[in-house]
């Protein structure tokens, strides 16, 4: 059985779609030949058969599957834009783009990648150009130095020791007529002084 990925598919005016194939040909079909209860989109693989109508080949009995292994390819994001929401893989063929939209979820979560994490995904279409698909994170990068290394590799900051201040001893503020006399005291007597 042939295998593809939908290249195109459209659901209104009149159910139909494009299944670009492994043997390179583009195959139109409709969408009553998918199998009951199928759902399907852009870049999904599918194995079908092939038929014809009116003189020209078209797929049938269209059921979707995994991507095969050999169509796998794993790579390194080499760039990632956060504001923009897409970056570019690295891998065997050179550099593919690709879409936030198009990295698949881990446990239900959305993750941007970061440069060098190891992804794996298959080559897919878009506006008639080719982009990384259904982008899976294997593997975030390696941090080379942790934080208590970079602290014990910082350079040592100067510090500024102030210089010893002279002890100077306590002097009372009493007069010498009250040095003597308790705080009570000389509460006592400056109130009958003012009487």
């Amino acid at each position: 059985m042939p295998v593809g990925i939908i290249k195109f598919f459209k659901r209104e005016d009149g159910f139909w779609g494009v299944i670009s194939s492994t043997d390179c040909q583009e195959l139109f079909f409709h969408g009553s030949e998918l199998q009951e209860g199928t759902g399907i989109g852009r870049n999904q693989w599918v194995d079908f058969l092939v038929s014809t109508k009116n003189d020209e080949p078209c797929a049938v009995n269209i059921v979707p599957i995994e991507c095969p292994p050999e169509h796998l390819y794993r790579g390194r994001v080499s760039r990632f834009f956060t504001d923009r929401k897409f970056g570019f893989i690295q891998y065997e063929a050179g550099e593919i783009f690709f879409h936030i939209s198009d990295v698949l979820l881990i446990d239900g979560v959305e993750y941007e990648p970061v440069e060098n994490c190891i992804v794996e995904f298959h080559v897919g279409h878009k506006a008639n150009k080719e982009e990384a698909v259904n982008v899976a994170i294997l593997e975030w990068p390696k941090h080379e130095q942790t934080f208590e290394d970079y602290f014990e590799r910082a350079p040592e900051l100067p510090v500024d020791i102030p210089a010893p201040q002279p002890v100077v001893e306590p002097t009372s503020v009493r007069s010498p007529e009250t040095k003597n006399k308790s705080l009570l005291e000389i509460i006592r007597e400056r109130r009958l002084r003012a009487c």
